[in-house]
Formats: structure tokens, C-alpha cells, sequence
């Protein structure tokens, strides 16, 4: 059976208006509600706009920077009401403790550090429609910390500035021997101040505390305790366990530890070790003062003269004996440090200063130079100097290379400034010299001309101001003769002639006639005058026995200048 379709005859409604439910009047409603939705949407996001507009001009109510309360001020009332509330901050002093000293102190303001108002502020205002930010203005709690800035150069010179009332030097150690103990004193270190660390811990201290701890470095001393034990416990107690005792013959001293301890001492070697040294000087003078031996003093080779003023003739020199101080020296040296502690010591034999084989190799053999100078008659008190100068010099040896001074030679022994007598011996001695070609070094001439002397080869003593020296500069020995017979002042000068010495006297110019001076009166004193001149002598050294005509080998001219003196006459 065939099937047929299914037809569905249902009646449909198709409307022709789209919302046939929806009239003008709900139109109109469902416009005012999406404009009163609208409204309300503007009224509370230009609620929540103006909130976040306030909330970004005011700080929160339970804000505080550094515990400084804020809340509610604008930026610039809480800027300045932080930096009023930071002043004292920045002048009250952060106190360093130092380990081992007193404390130092640094003011913030001073050492460049400043609270940074403006980065301690940065966040919380300023403009955010974040409602978290918005929440938490308007009702968290805020507590921030205080920012801070530093200049450094100003922070490094603070805290360097502390470097010497930190500073402590290390103590060396040392040993030393009061009365002969041995006393250690060990060494201590010191410390410096370690700036750079210090500034950190300033840093970190700024500005919530008011106290911080200096950091510092330890100094070791350079020589540390165990080599000062060492040096003790060796060296130095050896030093000082037992005397030492010097031998010479039957003669037996000690040198206790007392006695040495002032010359030994223990000193820093600078690359942290010690030196024992024992003051060898001071142990001279120890052993000198000490140890007392018989003795014999060396005498020198020296000369007389024969009979009647002659040749001159060599008394032998004799050997002494003395204590060799150097040797026993060194032998109490080595002592003080070892265990041996007794040191011999054996007189040697003295050698005298020119022994008898040395005067009689020194060329004193023949008269080099010589002269007479001729006393006034009847002035005993000048010829009475003469003597006594003469005397003092008869004999005097000049050696090689040496320098004879008359008023060396005389000082102590006879007037030697302005006395007539010590002058006249003082030209003969110029004369011996000039004559023998000697070296001539100083003389003085009389401000006046006086006859009895040769012009222009004369010479005053007045010492110390005016000698009369000259040197030996021969390769032989000089011995001076002087003697004194009748009115008469004798020289000689002996050695080895070594020139023909000429003399060449200039004629006298610039001359000045004497004044006549006429006195009266018991008083008077006649007077000789003498005209006052220049004049210029040469001394001419020759080969000695070179032929005549040989052309000298030195000139030496001399000038001297006198002033005229005045003739005195005495009136009835």
C-alpha cells in the first residue's frame, strides 16, 4: 500500500511588526533606563576620578617617612614638615666606637650626608586610577623608610680626618739590662682606621642610628714577641750570667754584669729580627779604667847639641810596654756573647813616635839657614823673653809635610803678644825659614820700621791673631837651634839643603819722611824716629850647587808697607 506525505496544515503567524509587544511607551522606558544607567555609570566614575584625584594630592592618613607622621598633608606640606622633622638628624653626631679606644664621633651634615626629601616621598602621590593604588591611599597603612644621599668626597675627608685620633703606633718590644738583668718588654700591635670600610658602616648607621663601630686594621710590630724571646733567652742571658774576668800577670779583674751592661744593647735589624752589639768603646774605656798594670811610657828619639852650641846629636829613643786596649777589647767583645768567660791580656811593646833609627835617617846634617838678630843694650826684660823663647824652641823637630807655628810652639811658655822678646826670636825664626827655602805660610810685620831688622824680612809675634809659621815641604826632617849669647839671638836651621836661596831687595818707595816731636817734662822719652816706605823683597830659590847664572826655580816676591815713625825730642 503506498504511503502518502506528511503535511502539516498547522496555521502560522507571521507578524508584520518586528516587536509587536513593544510600544512607544516601553520604548521610552528602556531608553531612561539605559540613560539613568548611563548617568549613574558618569556620577560614580567621576566619583571614583575625584577620589583619585584627592587621594593623588594627599598623602594617606596613617602615612609616616622615617616615623615622621605625614597623613593627610599635600606634597609640599609633607616635604617641609620632613625636612623641618630631619634637621636633627642631620646635626646630631653618629658616635664611632673604636675597638681598644675612645670613641670618635662624625655630623652627618658635615660629612655630606642629607636626608632625600623628594625620592623619601616619590610614590606616594601623583595622579592613578589603579584601585589598589587608590585603596591603598585612601585606607592602608604606610611606613617607609628615610632616603638618603651622600657626597663622597666630603664623606672621605670626614672619616679620613679621624685617621690620627684612631691611629695608634705598634709597640716594639725590646730587650735591655738594668744592672745587669735581663729585662724583655714584648711588643704590642697597633691600628690604623680603615676609611673605606668606615664609611660603609657610616652609611649604613644614617640616619636610623646615632651609633656605629669604626673599623680598623691591626699593625704588627716589626719584631715579632717569639724573636725577642729567642734573643733573650740566648744572647742576652748569656751576656749577662757570669762575669767576665781579665788576667794580665797576677793582676785579675771582673767585669760583672753590672759593669758591661751600659755597653751592650740589642737593637732592631728593620727586617723584623734583632742584633746583639756590644759598644766596643765603651768596653775600651771599662777595660782602660779598670784594669790597672805596671807600665812604661815610650820616649821619643830627641836631640841635643854639642857642647858650645854645635852639631846637633840624637839621644837614643826608649821602648815602653803598654796594654794592648784594642785587643783586650775585642777579647772582652767576643766574651760577653760565649761561654767563655776569662780573657788574657799581654803588654805589648810601645814603639816611641820617632825612634832612634828614624831621627838619625832624617836628613838632620847640615845648616839650611841661619840667622843673628842683635838684642837693644840693657832691655833685660826683652832679652830675659828671648831665653825663655829660645829655650823653648831648641831642639823642635819638623818633620816631613809638617807645619811648624811659633805661637804654638811658645804658647803657655812666654808671653807671645807684644812682647819684644818673643817677637825678635820671631824674625830669626822667619829667617831660618826664608834661608832655607822652607814653605812659608804666615808672619806679621811691625806697623814700623825698626833698623836692628832687615826691611821687609822681619816678623812680629802677636798671637793668636799673628804667627810666624811655615811648612816642611822637603822629604827630610828639620831642627831648629836658637839660642841666646851676649846681646845676640842665634838660629840655625838644620837638614838637608835642598836650594840656594837669593834674596833680591826692592828700592823703598811711597816714602814718608819721620816728624820731629819736641817734649818736655820728666817724662820724656827720646825716640829715634823712622820714615815709613814701602818695599817689596823677593826670595829666589835655586837648585842647591847649581852654577851661577842657573835661573831660580821659584820667585817669591814679599811686599811690606811700614808707617813713619815720629823722632822725639825732650826739651829742658
Amino acid at each position: 500500500m503506498a504511503r502518502s506525505a506528511f503535511v502539516d496544515h498547522t496555521d502560522r503567524y507571521e507578524p508584520d511588526d518586528p516587536d509587536p509587544w513593544g510600544d512607544d511607551a516601553r520604548r521610552r522606558d528602556r531608553r531612561a533606563t539605559v540613560l539613568r544607567l548611563l548617568v549613574t555609570m558618569l556620577v560614580l566614575g567621576g566619583a571614583y576620578v575625584g577620589v583619585a584625584w584627592w587621594s593623588s594630592t594627599h598623602l594617606p592618613n596613617t602615612v609616616s617617612v622615617g616615623g615622621v607622621q605625614l597623613g593627610g598633608r599635600s606634597p609640599d606640606e609633607a616635604a617641609a614638615t620632613l625636612t623641618r622633622a630631619t634637621t636633627g638628624v642631620l646635626a646630631t653626631p653618629i658616635v664611632l666606637d673604636v675597638p681598644g679606644g675612645d670613641p670618635v664621633q662624625v655630623v652627618p651634615r658635615d660629612a655630606g650626608l642629607r636626608v632625600d626629601v623628594e625620592r623619601s616621598l616619590d610614590g606616594l602621590v601623583g595622579f592613578s586610577l589603579d584601585p589598589t593604588t587608590i585603596w591603598s591611599r585612601l585606607a592602608g597603612s604606610v611606613e617607609l623608610p628615610l632616603l638618603t644621599s651622600v657626597d663622597d668626597d666630603r664623606l672621605t675627608a670626614a672619616v679620613t680626618a679621624l685617621k690620627t685620633a684612631v691611629a695608634v703606633s705598634p709597640r716594639e718590644g725590646g730587650i735591655t739590662f738594668p744592672d745587669g738583668r735581663v729585662v724583655v718588654a714584648l711588643p704590642a700591635s697597633g691600628r690604623a682606621l680603615d676609611v673605606t670600610a668606615t664609611k660603609l658602616a657610616v652609611r649604613r648607621a644614617f640616619p636610623d642610628t646615632t651609633t656605629a663601630e669604626a673599623v680598623v686594621r691591626a699593625i704588627a710590630p716589626r719584631t715579632p714577641a717569639t724573636t725577642i724571646q729567642s734573643v733573650a733567652n740566648g744572647f742576652a742571658t748569656t751576656a749577662m750570667s757570669l762575669p767576665v774576668t781579665l788576667v794580665s800577670g797576677p793582676t785579675r779583674v771582673e767585669l760583672t754584669p753590672a759593669d758591661l751592661a751600659p755597653a751592650v744593647t740589642v737593637v732592631a735589624d728593620g727586617r723584623g729580627g734583632l742584633t746583639p752589639r756590644v759598644d766596643a768603646k765603651a768596653v775600651s774605656a771599662l777595660v782602660a779604667s779598670r784594669l790597672v798594670v805596671p807600665t812604661r811610657r815610650a820616649v821619643p828619639a830627641r836631640w841635643t847639641f854639642e857642647p858650645g852650641n854645635g852639631r846637633p846629636k840624637v839621644l837614643p829613643s826608649t821602648d815602653g810596654s803598654a796594654l794592648d786596649i784594642d785587643a783586650a777589647t775585642k777579647a772582652v767583645v767576643a766574651a760577653v756573647g760565649s761561654g767563655r768567660r776569662t780573657v788574657t791580656v799581654t803588654p805589648t811593646t810601645a814603639t816611641p813616635a820617632l825612634t832612634t833609627l828614624q831621627a838619625q835617617a832624617s836628613g838632620v846634617g847640615s845648616v839650611v839657614g841661619e840667622f843673628v838678630s842683635v838684642l837693644p843694650a840693657g832691655d833685660t826684660t826683652r832679652r830675659a823673653d828671648a831665653v825663655r823663647a829660645a829655650a823653648a824652641l831648641n831642639g823642635t823637630f819638623v818633620a816631613p809635610a809638617t807645619t811648624f807655628s811659633l805661637g804654638r810652639a811658645l804658647v803657655g811658655k812666654v808671653p807671645v803678644t807684644g812682647q819684644e822678646g818673643a817677637s825678635q826670636v820671631a824674625t830669626v825664626v822667619y829667617n831660618l825659614a826664608w834661608g832655607a827655602g822652607a814653605q812659608l805660610v804666615s808672619s806679621s810685620s811691625r806697623w814700623s820700621f825698626d833698623p836692628r831688622y832687615p826691611a821687609g824680612r822681619e816678623s812680629a809675634l802677636t798671637w793668636p791673631e799673628g804667627d810666624v809659621s811655615f811648612t816642611n815641604d822637603s822629604p827630610h826632617g828639620m831642627l831648629l837651634q836658637v839660642w841666646v849669647d851676649g846681646d845676640r839671638v842665634h838660629g840655625r836651621l838644620w837638614g838637608t839643603r835642598r836650594f840656594d836661596v837669593r834674596t833680591v831687595a826692592g828700592a823703598r818707595t811711597a816714602v814718608v819722611p819721620s816728624t820731629v816731636v819736641t817734649e818736655r817734662g820728666a817724662g820724656c822719652r827720646a825716640q829715634a824716629g823712622s820714615p815709613g816706605f814701602d818695599i817689596t823683597v823677593t826670595r829666589q830659590l835655586v837648585p842647591a850647587g847649581a852654577p851661577a847664572g842657573t835661573p831660580p826655580v821659584r820667585s817669591e816676591p814679599v811686599t811690606t808697607h811700614y808707617e813713619p815713625q815720629d823722632t822725639v825730642r825732650c826739651a829742658p
